[in-house]
């Protein structure tokens, strides 16, 4: 081990000690497990808020020409609790959300989670047919979503407010529906232990998967990526060297990817409210309009995919704003190619850094940052201390040495309580000590993990969880085809773009642009597609009767 990582284990040591903020200590969960658990964290989500309110009039989330300061914003929250139990939400019910990203999915995702309820944060990239799936399997018994999103579900009969950035006369308005309430927290009395959110996460089978998260789940997460941020901060001073928070109070993270994500729920709003950062939010990506507000609010942060800072880096009118601001350009799901790593810092002031986590770990499992992820850039970093363990696994869940190439496991509180209604799934990843299967394939080289492939049939394009037998089913429902077999293949841009091959009953006589056509009210935009092919022949199989995806891959990667 060298000097480096000695310094960096021995300040995770020091700072984890009896009477530091981050001191660590040991309990015995549900299952009668010993597990060790921060000792200075709220109890839950409303009660985090509140330490979000001690900023103040501090500035929290710029939104166009709007703003709100810290206070503000938990009053608000506040308000939309009392309205959601005035229309008889109570303790445990489930809440959904599907709008674009806009400051009342920020207020209603507090207000529901700060009265004990459960968030269900909907994909708004989904079809009405989707939507419908998520809000009966996760039996919400109210919607808060924007015009566009609510149209299409007459057939779901719960309350639906429609946000006010979106009114439509056939809903009760946001506003309206927390006009005169309370801005002071409902007394309800909230666990750690108790369930916080379900976010549905496409995985290798079927339909998406509920992921139901705890408060104490949620909330460590955060305080281990402070943490971290501490831990690293204090290494570079007792080396000499200048340190970057990976978030702090005097810093502003640029809001760029959906509120339905964890990456934009966890790593901007919610880590946000612990260190008093500045959210300035996006409704969509747009690198142009990034690079302006950049500028304009002198932005710090930035995380989303690897794509985006990829094109920020690549705009043609980069060279007019003023970038200075920029210390952190991170990047998640999905790894970055290592020449862009070196690219980015070699043309931004801010360092590109990485981060390796799940919708079923809350986004908790390793950071890269600073010199050491410009050194190792086709690693995704070191784990995140002190809570969080990661091993290389086999199929039988036994640890692998240093090198070996496995499953990698992760063991945290930040991990899933497990899907929501689905048992077999959840006994499926999950072993009763708490060690979670991420379907990866990786490496340890040294305190470095690298993600080598995955296990699941699925492909990430642009950071979105596409299940691969979930588009086959749906392509088989088109009565002229008889094989379709869907992967991915790599694209310098996305990490992936999504491919089906089709062969078709004899006779048939279809086109690419029937089959987006027919898959158009069936799946989301992004599960459609991109390439279509047609074979003359059966697809090539294995001997197990399924389909020869690599084959498949690799001619589609030929042509």
């Amino acid at each position: 081990m060298n000097d480096s990582n000695k310094l960096f284990d021995q300040i995770s040591k020091e700072l984890t000690q009896p009477g530091q903020l981050f001191e660590t200590r040991e309990y015995t969960n549900q299952d009668g497990y010993l597990n060790i658990e921060y000792a200075n964290f709220p109890d839950n989500l409303k009660k985090y808020f509140d330490v979000g309110a001690m900023h103040g009039d501090k500035e929290f989330l710029v939104f166009e020409d709007e703003r709100y300061t810290y206070d503000q914003a938990t009053k608000i929250a506040a308000k939309v609790g009392n309205a959601l139990i005035e229309n008889g939400i109570q303790k445990g019910d489930r809440v959904a959300i599907c709008m674009q990203n806009n400051p009342e999915f920020m207020f209603a995702y507090m207000g529901i989670v700060g009265i004990g309820a459960v968030c269900v944060p909907l994909n708004s990239w989904w079809v009405p047919s989707e939507v419908i799936y998520g809000i009966e399997h996760s039996q919400a018994k109210l919607l808060i979503g924007d015009q566009k999103r609510l149209q299409g579900l007459e057939s779901i009969q719960i309350p639906k407010i429609v946000t006010s950035y979106t009114p439509d006369d056939n809903f009760v308005n946001f506003r309206k529906f927390i006009k005169d309430k309370s801005e002071e927290w409902p007394d309800i009395e909230i666990s750690r232990d108790d369930n916080a959110t379900i976010y549905y996460t496409s995985g290798s089978t079927g339909k998406p998967k509920g992921v139901l998260s705890s408060h104490r789940g949620i909330l460590s997460s955060m305080f281990s990526w402070a943490f971290m941020s501490t831990v690293l901060n204090e290494r570079e001073k007792r080396l000499g060297k200048d340190s970057t928070p990976l978030a702090d109070s005097n810093s502003s993270i640029l809001l760029c990817v959906p509120l339905f994500h964890a990456t934009g729920s966890h790593v901007a709003f919610l880590l946000s409210v612990l260190v008093g950062r500045k959210v300035v939010m996006m409704k969509k990506w747009d690198a142009g309009e990034a690079l302006k507000l950049i500028n304009d609010e002198k932005i710090s942060d930035i995380t989303g995919v690897p794509t985006q800072s990829w094109e920020l880096l690549n705009h043609p009118d980069k060279d007019k704003y003023d970038l200075s601001s920029l210390k952190n350009l991170g990047g998640g799901g999905g790894p970055r190619p290592a020449e862009h790593v070196k690219l980015l810092d070699e043309n931004f002031k801010g360092r590109p850094g990485i981060g390796y986590g799940l919708t079923e770990t809350n986004a908790l499992g390793t950071l890269g940052s600073g010199d050491e992820y410009i050194n190792h850039p086709s690693s995704a970093g070191r784990v995140v201390p002190p809570l969080t363990e990661i091993k290389i696994i086999d199929d039988d869940w036994n640890e692998l040495p240093e090198g070996s190439i496995g499953e990698v496991a992760i063991k945290s509180q930040s991990n899933m309580k497990g899907y929501w209604r689905n048992e077999a799934a959840t006994e499926e990843c999950m072993n009763e000590e708490g060690w979670f299967k991420s379907g990866d394939l990786g490496k340890f080289d040294g305190p470095f993990l690298y993600i080598l492939d995955r296990l699941k049939d699925m492909v990430i394009r642009g950071g979105e969880n596409i299940a691969c037998p979930e588009v086959e089913g749906a392509i088989y429902e088109h009565q002229d085809v008889l094989e379709a077999s869907v992967f991915g293949i790599p694209d310098e841009r996305l990490g992936e773009i999504l491919c089906t091959s089709i062969y078709l009953k004899k006779g048939s006589k279809v086109s690419e642009e029937d089959i987006r056509k027919f898959l158009s009210d069936k799946l989301a935009a992004f599960k459609i597609p991109a390439v279509i092919d047609f074979s003359e022949k059966p697809l090539p199989k294995l001997a197990s009767g399924k389909f020869d995806k690599p084959t498949l891959r690799e001619v589609f990667q030929n042509k």
